[in-house]
């Protein structure tokens, strides 16, 4: 049984990235000692505590981030607004506000007094973190990537951007990097020389209860920022209710655009037939709201709402982004639109409503694509992983 240590920014918001780490984790807990340490800088957003369960067998370290002294607390709003440069000045008063030596230190210091095997970045400021201490501490090192590769390094938006080669230079450092589909693993090995593991994520529940196929309503789920693209999902919705006006549209989370959507919501006249629900944790229960899924991130790592619908047995219709690939096949568990084209997307979403022989058949596929996401079966890919890099 080996010490396994996890690193999240938080594991108790509403999330994707919560809800699959809170699985994985529970079921390694079988095999392995496992601690999370996180930040919980996203609680608020949810509120309280997730429902996601996570074993009892878990410890759970809730730690701070680098201390924020007036200076470098406005080199990372400088960053967030600009992005900075990539040159070696900003580099450098980027390092020095997001991972001063102290905050390094005392994170080598935590993992070798507990004693790890095995410590796991989730997401890329952890894997930054591990990559800098990587030859301080004895614990052996992954790096488990929830975003796509343009969610990190988009010059305009990317998480990371203008920081590439630090983080390629990290990562470097690490046992192994895991990410979520064959595109992420493409792009890091032609644009960072980085190998990868590719271990998908599984479904992160399981229900009794199915989808009514004739409930009249596309649902989604998710964050309510940018890169959901719910801004265009309303703005179909918007052109489809002129010629079908019994459907109605529910998105279910929260977020930084709720306030300029429901402005939007009101300006196309759809208030009566679009709701944001702001964070819940009633997940389950809105999905059964729903007759069909939409999924219209402008990008993704691996969706792990898709997941949830499949296995609410809900039929998908979704842009033609690379996360997709895996999980909906264009006319057997859903339709997939040609990326970010409005008007094939509202053509899909009258073709789908427009024929309940088709939702029905769609939604048996979507039944039985979801068993291929049971979480045991995604576990033993993980076991061999930490295997493989233990015995290193």
């Amino acid at each position: 049984m080996a010490k396994i240590g996890f690193i999240i920014n938080s594991l108790f918001a509403c999330g994707g990235e919560e809800r699959v780490v809170s699985l994985i984790a529970s079921e390694l807990s079988k095999y392995h000692n496992i601690t999370i340490y996180t930040f919980e800088s996203r609680r608020l957003e949810g509120g309280k505590r997730n429902d996601y369960h996570l074993s009892k067998q878990i410890r759970v370290e809730e730690t701070a981030g680098p201390r924020e002294p007036f200076f470098w607390h406005g080199i990372k709003v400088l960053y967030n607004l600009t992005g900075m440069t990539a040159g070696r000045i900003s580099q450098y008063l980027l390092k020095n506000a997001f991972y001063p030596e102290e905050y390094l230190e005392e994170w080598a210091a935590r993992i070798n007094r507990e004693e790890y095997d095995l410590m796991i970045a989730v997401s890329g400021a952890n894997t930054i973190l591990l990559g800098y201490i990587a030859d301080r501490i004895r614990a052996k090192c992954i790096s488990w990537e929830h975003s796509s590769f343009e969610g990190y390094f988009d010059r305009k938006t990317g998480y990371y951007r203008n920081r590439m080669e630090v983080y390629r230079s990290c990562a470097s450092k690490l046992s192994a990097r895991v990410v979520l589909n064959r595109d992420i693993a493409h792009k890091y090995a032609v644009r960072l020389g980085l190998d990868t593991v590719l271990i998908p994520n599984p479904k992160s529940f399981s229900s009794e209860k199915k989808a009514d196929m004739d409930s009249r309503c596309f649902v989604t789920c998710g964050r309510v920022e940018r890169e959901k693209g719910y801004d265009d999902l309303i703005e179909a919705f918007a052109l489809f209710h002129e010629k079908n006006r019994a459907w109605k549209l529910l998105i279910i989370g929260g977020g930084s655009m709720e306030q300029k959507l429901h402005a939007l919501i009101q300006e196309r006249k759809l208030d009566d037939c679009v709701t944001i629900t702001g964070y819940i944790h009633e997940v389950k229960e809105n999905l059964l709201k729903g007759s069909v899924f939409m999924m219209t991130s402008r990008w993704e790592g691996f969706p792990m709402t898709v997941t949830e619908a499949l296995e609410m047995g809900l039929p998908v219709i979704a842009y033609d982004i690379p996360a997709m690939e895996p999980l909906v096949t264009d006319g057997t568990e859903g339709r997939i639109v040609p990326a970010f084209q409005r008007d094939r997307l509202v053509e899909a979403m009258e073709e789908i409503t427009a024929d309940p022989a088709m939702r029905r058949r769609m939604s048996e596929n979507a039944l039985a694509k979801a068993q291929t996401l049971r979480p045991e079966e995604i576990v033993k890919q993980w076991l061999v992983l930490i295997e493989d890099v233990l015995a290193e």
